[in-house]
C-alpha cells in the first residue's frame, strides 16, 4: 500500500496572507481528475491531503492551500498514480502498482475544505497549527465507505486538533485533541512520591547545597517546550520558588565548587545568576550552542557551527578547536582535555598532535553515551558500564542489571537511564560497585535527576494522548 506522508514544516512568524495560487481541495481535486482521467479513462479517487511549505499564503485560513496531494486508481487492477499540485499546477505524476485502496465517488463529496473549516471554527473554535502542521490541514479518506473530510489545527487551548466531517452530508463524525498527561517536578524520599508544578515541561534540574534550580517551560505543547521558558530557584527543599531573570530557553544550568549559577541559552552563557541579578556574559556566540559540558573544577567546553569552545578559567578567556567529525558528545576533563564522541559512536581525545581514537574495550561493543567526571572516561554500551582513567589504557567494568542508554552526570554524581527513562539508576564513580535503581518510571518521560540529600528531583515532561471532544452537530 501507498503510502502519503504529510510534511510539516515549521513556519512561525510568518505573515499568513492569501495568494492567488491557493486553492480548496475540490478545486484540487478538479486538476488533478483532469490529468488522472487523461492517463486511464477510469480512474478514481482514493485520498486528498495538503501539504506544508515555505511559500507563504494563508496557510489554509480560507480552506485553501497552495499545495496538494492526492492519489487514484483504477478498480479492479493495482494500478494507481500520485499527483502533487502547487499552485493550482501539476507538479508531480508518478503512476505505479499498489493494493486496491476504497475509492471515493467524486459525487458524493458535497462540501468543501472551506465549507468544513468554517463549521470547526464555529463548534470548536478551532485556530491554525503551529509549530508542526502550521495553519490549517485537510484530508480526505474514505472511511467504512464514507468519504471522510478532516481539518487539522488547534483548539482553544493550543492543542493538536482532528475534526472530520461527513463529506456528503457535513455531519460531524469525530472530534479528538491531544492532552497531554504527566509532566512536572517529582520529589521522591523513602516510601514517598510527590509531584509539583504538575503539567509543566521540567527540562531540567540540578541541586547544591540547599539549592534547587528547575527551568522549562510553564505551558509546552505537543510540538513545543519554549513558548512560557522559565527558571526558579528554591532554598528550602522546593517549598517555595523565586524566579530567575534570564530573558531567553535555558537549555543547561550548574552550580560551581563556590555555588555560583551557570545557565546556558540558545547562543550565549551566563555566570554568577542570583535572585537579584541575572548574572555575567562569559560567551556570545553567532550560532546555536549544540553541545556543552563542564567539569567539577568548572572548565567548560561548547559545540558550535563545527567548532569547540573550551575555558579552563571559569569563562575569562576562550580557546577553540575544530571539531574533526560530527560529535554527539562534547566533555572535558579538570586537566582540560577535550573528550568526544562521533555521530560514528568513535571516542576521541584531542592531543598536542590532533585527535586519537581510545579504543573499546570490546571491538564489538559501541557506545550509547559516554561522559567524563574528574579525569576518567565512562562509555555505557549493551554489554555494560566500562570506565578507564583518560590517560591510562586499562578499562574496568561496571555491571548492571539493564542497558543504559544515556548518561546524567551532576558534578561528582553520575546517573544513566534505560530507554524512555522508565528506569534510573545511581553510577558509583569511586569504584565498580553494582549501580544501584533509584527510580521506576515506566509511565513518564524523564529528562533530568539530581539529588540533595536524601531527596531525589525528577525532571519529567508531559505526554500525549488523543481523547474525544463532545461532537456537536449542525442545527
Amino acid at each position: 500500500m501507498l503510502v502519503i506522508f504529510l510534511v510539516f514544516v515549521n513556519l512561525i512568524g510568518r505573515e499568513t496572507i492569501a495568494s492567488d495560487g491557493e486553492i480548496t481541495l475540490k478545486e484540487a481535486i478538479n486538476i488533478g481528475f483532469q490529468r488522472a482521467k487523461e492517463w486511464n479513462v477510469n480512474a478514481t479517487l482514493t485520498s486528498v491531503n495538503s501539504v506544508d511549505e515555505t511559500m507563504g499564503g494563508s496557510r489554509g485560513e480560507t480552506g485553501k492551500r497552495l499545495n496538494w496531494f492526492m492519489t487514484f486508481v483504477v478498480p479492479g487492477t493495482d494500478d494507481f498514480v500520485l499527483i502533487g499540485i502547487s499552485e493550482k499546477k501539476i507538479t508531480l505524476f508518478r503512476p505505479g502498482k499498489q493494493s486496491q485502496d476504497p475509492t471515493i465517488p467524486y459525487d458524493e463529496i458535497k462540501f468543501d475544505s472551506s465549507d468544513v473549516l468554517q463549521l470547526a471554527k464555529d463548534k470548536y473554535g478551532l485556530k491554525q497549527g503551529k509549530d508542526w502542521a502550521t495553519g490549517f490541514h485537510f484530508t480526505l479518506d474514505s472511511i467504512e465507505g464514507k468519504p471522510i473530510l478532516t481539518v487539522v489545527g488547534n483548539d482553544r487551548d493550543n492543542r493538536f486538533t482532528r475534526i472530520s466531517f461527513n463529506a456528503k452530508n457535513g455531519d460531524i463524525v469525530s472530534a479528538v485533541h491531544k492532552l497531554p498527561y504527566g509532566g512536572g517536578l517529582i520529589s521522591k524520599r523513602i516510601g514517598t512520591d510527590t509531584v509539583t508544578k504538575k503539567g509543566m515541561a521540567i527540562m531540567g534540574v540540578v541541586a547544591r547545597n540547599n539549592n534547587l534550580v528547575v527551568w522549562g517551560d510553564n505551558k509546552p505543547t505537543q510540538f513545543s517546550t519554549t513558548k512560557q521558558p522559565f527558571i526558579e530557584l528554591s532554598h528550602n527543599n522546593g517549598e517555595s520558588w523565586t524566579e530567575l531573570q534570564i530573558n531567553n530557553y535555558v537549555t543547561h544550568a550548574w552550580f560551581n565548587k563556590n555555588n555560583q549559577l551557570y545557565a546556558a541559552t540558545e547562543k550565549e552563557l551566563w555566570a554568577g545568576i542570583t535572585s537579584k541579578s541575572k548574572g555575567t556574559k562569559i560567551l556570545s556566540l553567532d550560532h546555536k550552542i549544540e553541545r556543552i559540558d563542564y567539569s567539577i573544577n568548572n572548565h567548560i567546553a561548547v559545540i558550535s557551527n563545527g567548532k569547540i569552545y573550551y575555558t579552563n578559567n571559569q569563562g575569562e578567556s576562550w580557546k577553540q578547536a575544530i571539531v574533526p567529525q560530527p560529535f554527539f558528545v562534547i566533555q572535558i576533563s579538570n586537566n582540560g582535555d577535550l573528550v568526544g564522541l562521533t555521530e560514528e559512536r568513535k571516542v576521541l581525545l584531542k592531543t598536542n598532535d590532533g585527535w586519537k581514537e581510545i579504543t573499546m574495550p570490546n571491538r564489538d561493543d559501541e557506545p550509547n553515551d559516554m561522559i567524563v567526571i574528574n579525569n576518567r572516561l565512562f562509555i555505557t554500551t549493551q554489554s555494560g558500564i566500562w570506565t578507564r582513567d583518560l590517560q591510562e589504557g586499562n578499562w574496568r567494568k561496571i555491571k548492571v542489571d539493564e542497558e543504559v542508554v544515556k548518561f546524567i552526570k551532576k558534578g561528582e554524581k553520575l546517573f544513566g537511564y534505560t530507554h524512555r527513562g522508565e528506569a534510573i539508576y545511581s553510577i558509583n564513580t569511586k569504584d565498580e560497585r553494582k549501580p544501584e535503581k533509584v527510580f521506576d518510571g515506566v509511565d513518564l518521560v524523564v529528562l533530568d535527576v539530581d539529588i540533595m540529600g536524601d531527596t531525589l528531583w525528577i525532571a519529567t515532561i508531559p505526554d500525549y494522548s488523543w481523547e474525544e471532544m463532545a461532537i456537536q452537530q449542525r442545527r
